[in-house]
C-alpha cells in the first residue's frame, strides 16, 4: 500500500477536481491520498510524485521494449568470429628494466615483417608467465617501446617471452644482470637511454635447448637461523673442467611450489654458482621439499629431496651422499660435521654432544651483562648484527666457557677461556663470529655462565630498523640544586632503542618532573619547583599538547654539547584537570524548558491536522 502525503494551500473547487481525478488514479493502483496542514513548500514536491506514480508504468514497459529490441543485435553480433591471425615476423628489440629514479620501465617490440600489424593479438609475460595482452598498430619495419604492464622486471634473473594470442612463443629474452639507467639492445649489452631513438638492426633470437652438459647440485641452506626469506639459498657445482652453458635451465623446487628461475650465463669449470632466495624467489619448505634442475621443456635433469630440516644446517653433497653439515660452506668444497670442537671454533649446539673441554672453565661473575643489541640493521644483517657485554664490576673476568644464546634456539656461542674481559670495559661479539642471528622481532637472548646459570637476559617485541636496543641508566633528580651537589638523586636503568654505540659507554638520561612554565616550538622550560631546567624538543603535534603551559610533565633527556635533548616525555597532570568545575544546573533547566515548549508546540499542531474523507473530494 502506497500513502502519499499531499499537502496543499487552497482547496477551490478546481483543484477539489484534480485531486478527485488523481485520488482516483491512486486508488485503482492500491494507493490512498490523504491531505493533512497545508504547507506551500510541498506543492511541487506533491505534483512530482503524482507524475512519477503516473509515469512508471510508461517508463516499464519501454524498458521492457528496449530489452527485447537489443536481443537480436546481440545475438547477430555473436555470430561474427574474426580470422585475424599474427604475424610471425614481430620480436623482442630493446628492454629497460633497471629505469633511473622517475622513469618506467619498457619493453621494444619490433616488426619485422612487410605488413602492419595489429598488436591485440600478441602477449608479453616476465617469469610469472601471466601473459598480457597488447594493443594498438605496429606499422611494417618499425619498433614501438610498451610500458605499464602488469608485472614488474627483475634486475637481475630475469626472462621476457613474445607470444601469439594462442600460445605460439615467438621471441624469448634472458639476462642475468642490468645496469640501473641503461637499456638492452640485440646488437650491445647496453646503451644510454637518451641515445639515438634510431631503429636497432634486428639479430633473430636463437631457441633456447637444454644443454647436453649441466652443473650438479652441491648444497642448500633450506632452514637458516635468521630469516628464511633472506638467507636461504641453494648451490650449485661444474664437476667438469669446462665452462658450461647455463641458457636453458632451469632451476626449481617441488612441482606446483614456487615459479622456477631460468638460469643464463655460463659457470667456469670446477666452480661454485651460490644462488640466494633474494635473487631465485625459491621458497624451501623448512619439514619437506625438493631441490631440481628442469631443461628447457620443463624436462627433469636431477631432483634432490630432503624430508625434515635442521637450523642452520644445510644439505650437502659428500662424497657421493646427501647429508646434512653443520658447517655450511657457500662457494667453497663442502664439509662433514666434526664430533669434537676446534679451538678455533665456538659455534656449539647446546643439545648435542660437542665437546668444549678445550676450553677451561673462566670465572663466575654477577657484574657481566648484556648492554646492549643490534638486531635489526640498515645492511645484511648477516654481517652488521652484534651483540655487547659490559662488565660492570672492578675486576677482570674470564669468560672461558661462558655462553650466549637465543633462548627459543639451541645455537649457542662459546666463549674460549683467552677471553678476559677487564672491568668497565665492553666485548663486541659480532653475528660473523658467533653464528647468532638475532630476531627482529620476539627475540630473548641469554648469557650463561660456564655452570649454565643465567646471568643476564634481554627480550624485545619488535625492533626497530637501525637502532639498537640498549640500557640505558637514568638519573632521577628532583632540583638543579640536588644535581650539582649530588644528594637526593636516585638512579635506575631502562632498555631503548637508540643510535648504536658498539663498544662505548651507553648514553647516561637525565629524569626530572616539573611544571610547564614556557614551550616555544624548540625549547622547553620547566620549573621543578626550585628552578628551572632547559631542553631542546622537535615541533611535533604530540609536543604542542603536551608542552602546555601548566601541565605537569616528567622528561628523560640526554646530553648532547651541553644541551639537554629531551628522548622520552610523559604527560603527568593536565592545567585544565585541576581547574573546579561546578555542574551547570542553569543550562540544564533551560534546555528541558525549551524541550517542553517544542513539543506542546508540535502536540498542538499535530492535534490541528485533519484526513480528508473520500468524499470530500467528489
Amino acid at each position: 500500500m502506497q500513502i502519499l502525503f499531499a499537502q496543499w494551500i487552497f482547496l477551490s473547487g478546481e483543484r477539489k477536481e484534480k485531486l478527485s481525478f488523481y485520488s482516483g488514479l491512486l486508488q485503482g493502483r492500491g494507493a490512498t491520498l490523504r491531505l493533512s496542514n497545508p504547507n506551500p513548500m510541498l506543492k511541487k514536491l506533491f505534483s512530482f510524485l503524482i507524475f512519477l506514480t503516473l509515469a512508471a508504468p510508461i517508463a516499464s514497459a519501454a524498458t521492457t521494449v528496449s530489452s527485447a529490441s537489443t536481443t537480436c543485435p546481440s545475438t547477430s553480433a555473436a555470430t561474427t568470429v574474426s580470422t585475424a591471425t599474427a604475424s610471425l615476423k614481430v620480436s623482442l628489440s630493446a628492454l629497460y628494466p633497471n629505469p633511473n629514479t622517475g622513469e618506467e620501465e619498457w619493453i621494444e617490440v619490433t616488426n619485422t615483417g612487410s605488413t602492419s600489424v595489429d598488436l591485440s593479438l600478441y602477449t608479453l609475460e616476465d617469469a610469472t608467465a601471466k601473459p598480457w595482452t597488447l594493443s594498438g598498430t605496429l606499422e611494417a619495419g618499425k619498433s614501438t617501446r610498451l610500458s605499464g604492464f602488469p608485472f614488474q622486471l627483475n634486475n637481475s634473473n630475469e626472462i621476457v617471452t613474445l607470444k601469439t594470442g594462442t600460445g605460439t612463443q615467438l621471441d624469448t629474452w634472458t639476462y642475468a644482470t642490468s645496469t640501473k639507467g641503461l637499456a638492452m639492445t640485440r646488437t650491445s649489452e647496453s646503451t644510454a637511454t637518451t641515445a639515438t631513438t634510431a631503429d636497432p638492426a634486428i639479430v633473430p633470437t636463437p631457441i633456447l635447448t637444454t644443454p647436453t652438459r649441466w652443473p650438479s647440485f652441491s648444497e642448500a641452506m633450506p632452514n637458516p637461523s635468521g630469516s628464511d626469506s633472506t638467507e636461504e639459498w641453494i648451490e650449485l657445482y661444474n664437476t667438469t673442467s669446462e665452462t658450461l652453458t647455463l641458457d636453458g635451465l632451469q632451476l626449481d623446487d617441488s612441482d606446483g611450489g614456487s615459479t622456477p628461475l631460468a638460469l643464463t650465463g655460463t659457470l667456469a669449470g670446477e666452480s661454485y654458482l651460490v644462488i640466494s632466495i633474494e635473487d631465485s624467489k625459491l621458497t624451501l619448505n623448512n619439514t619437506e621439499d625438493h631441490v631440481r634442475l628442469l631443461g628447457v621443456n620443463g624436462e627433469i635433469l636431477w631432483d634432490i629431496s630432503y624430508t625434515s630440516t635442521k637450523e642452520d644446517q644445510t644439505y650437502a653433497l659428500i662424497d657421493g651422499q646427501t647429508l646434512w653439515t653443520e658447517i655450511p660452506t657457500p662457494g667453497e668444497e663442502n664439509q662433514a660435521s666434526t664430533t669434537t670442537t676446534e679451538t678455533t671454533a665456538a659455534s656449539t649446539d647446546s643439545t648435542s654432544s660437542t665437546d668444549t673441554s678445550t676450553y677451561q672453565n673462566g670465572d663466575t661473575s654477577e657484574s657481566v651483562e648484556i648492554t646492549e643489541v643490534f638486531p635489526n640493521p640498515a645492511g645484511p644483517d648477516q654481517e652488521e648484527e652484534w651483540v655487547e657485554i659490559t662488565n660492570n664490576g672492578s675486576i677482570p673476568v674470564n669468560l672461558g666457557n661462558w655462553t650466549i644464546k637465543d633462548a627459543s634456539s639451541s645455537k649457542a656461542y662459546t666463549f674460549p677461556d683467552s677471553t678476559l674481559i677487564e672491568a668497565g670495559q665492553t666485548l663486541v661479539l659480532y653475528r660473523t663470529d658467533s653464528k647468532i642471528a638475532l630476531k627482529n622481532s620476539g627475540e630473548n637472548l641469554q648469557l650463561l655462565d660456564f655452570n649454565g646459570e643465567v646471568m643476564s637476559d634481554i627480550t624485545y617485541d619488535a625492533s626497530q630498523e637501525d637502532k639498537s636496543y640498549a640500557e640505558i641508566e637514568v638519573d632521577q633528580t628532583s632540583s638543579t640544586q640536588a644535581s650539582s651537589s649530588g644528594l637526593g638523586n636516585s638512579s635506575t636503568s631502562t632498555w631503548q632503542w637508540v643510535s648504536p654505540s658498539p663498544g662505548a659507554k651507553n648514553p647516561i638520561w637525565k629524569q626530572i618532573k616539573g611544571t610547564v612554565s614556557d614551550w616555544d616550538g624548540q625549547w622547553l622550560t620547566l620549573f621543578d619547583g626550585l628552578s628551572n631546567w632547559t631542553f631542546q624538543a622537535d615541533n611535533s603535534d604530540a609536543n604542542r599538547l603536551l608542552f602546555q603551559n601548566g601541565n605537569s610533565v616528567l622528561v628523560e633527556a640526554s646530553m648532547s654539547n651541553g644541551i639537554y635533548q629531551i628522548m622520552h616525555s610523559q604527560l603527568l597532570a593536565s592545567s585544565a584537570s585541576g581547574a573546579t568545575r561546578t555542574f551547570p544546573w542553569e543550562w540544564l533547566l533551560s534546555g528541558l524548558a525549551a524541550t517542553s515548549w517544542i513539543g506542546y508546540e508540535l502536540y498542538k499542531k499535530r492535534k490541528k491536522a485533519w484526513t480528508l474523507p473520500p468524499h470530500a473530494l467528489n
